[in-house]
């Protein structure tokens, strides 16, 4: 038994999978009700017994197809599955749900972690590479791919903002779950003016963040009719203020 091993069980904690990614550890942990996905020491996803949503971040960037009626929806980078497990609960047929995830590890540790099986496509590939050969696909894309607690250089690079562009469809919306650390901080403003070329770029401080805020690049909608259109889906679910709230401040980046 090594170390952290031994300090999930004094703390009554249970260890579900385990595993290695370039060299870090990942862990399946069960803590009470919750459960999650812990990759180099930082949690990745997590997922409540009984609840769909977590009171977190994942919850505004779930919150998406609610601007079409029907949508295809890429999802980059699967971690345990947190968003995607929200949105088919949330959505259901009304999405049609791609996954790319290049770990093999990542995906096996994923069964583990969600509570049942969803109907998802996982394409086990590498987010950046995969998004350049995809055209006109999809409404929504949701960018959450870290390595550990970092945004990978690869999502700075000068034509990706115009392979997300390519990758969408006429109103299509992209998602990026954005790390506040002191290096992204310093680059937070060369990405926005690179996607500025093709999206209106706006930003999402919610509630309860942690380390992240959200950026909304809409080819089509502007911000209140994103605000608007989400509003008036989730008017009847507990959550509504939470996630309204959020979406009704969203700015220019």
């Amino acid at each position: 038994m090594n170390i952290e091993d031994a300090v999930y069980r004094i703390l009554g904690w249970k260890i579900l999978g385990k595993g290695e990614i370039e060299g870090k550890d990942v862990v399946v942990v069960r803590k009470g009700e919750r459960v999650e996905v812990v990759y180099d020491h930082i949690i990745h996803s997590e997922i409540f017994d009984g609840r769909v949503f977590t009171g977190q971040y994942w919850d505004y960037m779930m919150a998406a197809p609610a601007l079409f009626k029907k949508s295809k929806v890429l999802v980059m980078g699967l971690g345990g599955g947190t968003v995607p497990y929200q949105m088919k609960k949330v959505f259901g047929g009304r999405i049609d749900l791609d996954v790319v995830e290049k770990s093999q590890k990542m995906i096996e540790l994923s069964k583990i972690f969600l509570p049942e099986k969803l109907d998802m496509n996982i394409i086990n590939a590498e987010a950046i590479r995969y998004i350049k050969g995809v055209s006109s696909t999809y409404d929504i894309i949701i960018s959450d791919i870290y390595v550990g607690g970092k945004i990978p250089e690869e999502l700075f690079m000068n034509k990706n903002a115009e392979h997300f562009n390519m990758a969408l469809k006429k109103n299509g919306i992209l998602i990026i779950n954005y790390a506040l650390t002191v290096d992204s901080l310093a680059r937070k403003s060369e990405l926005v003016r690179k996607l500025g070329r093709f999206f209106k770029v706006y930003q999402m401080s919610y509630p309860g963040a942690r380390g992240n805020l959200i950026l909304v690049c809409s080819k089509g909608f502007t911000a209140k009719e994103i605000s608007d259109k989400i509003c008036r889906y989730f008017e009847r679910i507990k959550e509504k203020n939470r996630i309204s709230s959020a979406y009704s401040g969203l700015r220019e980046a």
